[in-house]
């Protein structure tokens, strides 16, 4: 089972879109059978994929809708009120993934506060309640026979939750935008990879897929940026040579709805759908490699 994390501690970079494109592409196009999980408490990769619900205990929250068919006997460890969430795992109960609208494509979608909950505990206990619980849950073998892929969305940070999610991975991806402050993080989320990388058993690598330019603009900021990047040593090396542009098409499909809901569904003349098969494409090169 591949373990794909987009990740940038720097927000407005394009990484929920980015996870969105490859759920779709991996379901969709590929034909592989692709679980979703949503560790940003935003719960926008939720909301793409599920009708989720603003929380009444805290309107600035979302919480996933009942689960279908919930019966207190027969769903046994599901979370408060019948709604399973991925922040489940934090709390000792039992996560059940949600089908959607995509065939093969499934969803654990995130619930707010108790996200924020778990990534409050203290110091010296994240390491043993947030950081392994991940890949814990990753590592059930049931788990492992349903799902080919999985995609993991997380917050613009470099807190507990995203170290969770990089830690469980197989794959790493670094979109960013070609401007100085999410140039900043990429230096960070390639430190974070280093060491995560190092410790790692020579059986379970991390393998950075690369840093992806995203919402590219034809600027000379952005090709300035870009051009110093391939050209600087310690990150030359994992630019990608693909890019997504910065398209109306890519909100577009993204509106309630929105007609068609893929950018994959647009007609082939569609630059924004050229440019996601072929990001899309060379990452499911890489991570299916060797096999």
């Amino acid at each position: 089972m591949k373990v794909i994390v987009p990740a940038n501690n720097k927000g407005g970079v394009g990484k929920t879109k980015l996870s969105i494109l490859l759920s779709e592409y991996f379901s969709v196009v590929l034909g592989k059978k692709v679980l979703a999980i949503d560790f940003d408490p935003q719960c926008n990769f939720s909301q793409r994929f599920l009708s989720m619900e603003i929380d009444p205990a805290s309107p600035g929250g979302k919480i996933p809708p009942i689960y279908p068919e919930y019966n207190p006997k027969e769903f046994e460890g599901i979370g408060p009120e019948g709604r399973s969430s991925i922040a489940d795992i934090f709390f000792g109960g039992l996560v059940y993934p949600y089908e959607t609208y995509i065939e093969n494509l499934d969803v654990t979608p995130a619930h707010a506060d108790r996200l924020l909950e778990a990534e409050s505990v203290r110091r010296s206990e994240v390491l043993e309640k947030v950081h392994k619980q991940l890949g814990l849950f990753l590592d059930m073998p049931d788990l492992k026979e349903m799902y080919d892929v999985v995609i993991i969305d997380t917050a613009p940070s470099k807190g507990p939750l995203t170290i969770s999610a990089i830690k469980a991975a197989t794959h790493m991806v670094i979109p960013s935008i070609m401007e100085e402050q999410p140039i900043q993080g990429v230096y960070g989320m390639l430190q974070l990879w280093k060491q995560e990388a190092l410790c790692r058993e020579p059986s379970k690598p991390l393998k950075l897929i690369g840093v992806l330019p995203n919402m590219f603009r034809p600027i000379n900021l952005h090709r300035d940026m870009l051009q110093s990047l391939r050209e600087t040593d310690f990150v030359k090396q994992y630019i990608m040579p693909v890019s997504l542009g910065a398209r109306a098409s890519f909100s577009e499909v993204d509106a309630e709805g929105a007609k068609p809901e893929s950018i994959f569904d647009l007609p082939d003349s569609s630059k924004a759908k050229e440019e996601a098969l072929a990001v899309c494409k060379y990452i499911a090169q890489n991570v299916f490699e060797g096999d």
